[in-house]
């Protein structure tokens, strides 16, 4: 069976020097339920797997393999940000070419969000897709600088959803909205798996070092974390921000209000390795999220042997076992999330245990190959369905 894949891959991450722009050769976005999943598909099961890259970094026409993957890199003349306003046409069309000729049986959206579903269902193949972030949920937390993509983000996630007749979901809150939308559709609920570099990562934690990794925009609800933090009342403690975006001189003012600056860290937007190493000098893991499907870096956390405080939005719940290996909270609780951040800073015995739990946890349920495995079994059952 030929599986066709469309996704937001960073073609810096896949392909080499010569094949990308100057301006993009910075690796970004990682896409670890890309990289993570696909050579452990690769290795088990007896498909073609070729991920399609159709971006603006993409100088010329290529293909490589990655651990028995296929990536083939299609130039596309126009800036990112303006894909959304084509409804996603601009995309389907340079890619049309690469898809006819690789001929697949189905074709596999990372996202329906991000414009892979609609691009997929453009072409007379059978098309699944793995639901990411769902732009329709998310709608109300994004500024008027991002509106208007993200509104024709919804109108396309709302028409693909309603027709792809396989989807995978990580959480059961993913997969109801997908049923809502589309209840004849077969969605199973597969969690992602985490990259190998998360899986044997060793801490060395300060016992008052409290991290947070997100965009610094008001889904993610960092002005939430440092109001908490500022009530903890610990002299000792500190606080470690790992991201960027709009709402960072808002969020340093905030910090500087609350006489917390000095105990503040802003440590910008961070590759992968850098992630990891900031997890693992610290305790405990905050996420603040006013509405998130299924975040990675939550998995990443309890890799690394971290608690972790989240809210009780979205699919965080179904990802913290509480009292277990972390605690949910109240969306902007912020009086809720400042005692458990107590609780963990005057208690690391307690702190370490309930990581060391998060961490046997995600080993088995986030375990790549394990994942991929699952995945293999539903792509054999759509096999089947197709008659291939």
């Amino acid at each position: 069976m030929k599986i066709g894949f469309i996704g937001a891959v960073p073609p810096a991450s896949v392909f080499p020097e010569d094949c990308i722009l100057p301006r993009y050769r910075k690796p970004t976005h990682p896409a670890p339920w890309i990289g993570g999943l696909l050579p452990e598909l690769a290795r088990l099961a007896d498909f073609e797997l070729r991920v399609f890259v159709v971006h603006r970094a993409v100088a010329k026409p290529c293909v490589v393999e990655r651990g028995g993957v296929q990536y083939e890199g299609v130039p596309s003349p126009m800036l990112e940000r303006f894909a959304p306003h084509t409804f996603f046409h601009s995309k389907s069309f340079v890619v049309s070419g690469a898809i006819r000729r690789f001929r697949p049986d189905l074709i596999h959206a990372f996202g329906l969000e991000n414009g892979s579903g609609t691009i997929a269902l453009r072409h007379g193949v059978p098309v699944s897709c793995f639901l990411q972030g769902i732009a329709e949920r998310y709608l109300p937390y994004y500024g008027q600088r991002s509106f208007i993509n993200k509104r024709v983000a919804v109108a396309c996630e709302r028409a693909a959803v309603k027709q792809v007749r396989w989807m995978i979901a990580e959480t059961e809150f993913a997969r109801d909205w997908a049923l809502g939308h589309n209840p004849d559709a077969r969605v199973e609920v597969i969690p992602h798996p985490l990259r190998p570099v998360f899986l044997g990562a060793e801490s060395t934690p300060d016992a008052k070092r409290i991290i947070s990794v997100g965009g610094l925009d008001h889904r993610k609800g960092m002005d939430t974390i440092i109001r908490a933090f500022a009530r903890v009342g610990d002299p000792e403690a500190r606080l470690c921000i790992v991201g960027g975006g709009p709402s960072e001189g808002e969020l340093r003012a905030l910090a500087a209000e609350l006489k917390v600056e000095g105990q503040t860290e802003f440590a910008g937007v961070a590759d992968t390795e850098q992630v990891l190493e900031e997890l693992s000098k610290s305790s405990i893991f905050v996420i603040a999220s006013r509405m998130d499907t299924s975040p990675n870096v939550l998995t990443e956390a309890h890799a690394v042997g971290l608690p972790v405080i989240g809210t009780k939005v979205g699919g965080i719940p179904e990802m913290i076992d509480e009292g277990v290996d972390g605690f949910q909270v109240e969306m902007d609780g912020v009086e809720e999330m400042a005692e458990r951040m107590r609780c963990l800073l005057e208690d690391p015995n307690k702190a370490r245990t309930m990581g060391a739990h998060g961490k046997e946890k995600v080993r088995v349920l986030n375990d790549p190959a394990r994942v991929a495995g699952v995945q293999a079994q539903f792509f054999q059952r759509i096999r089947e369905d197709l008659g291939k």
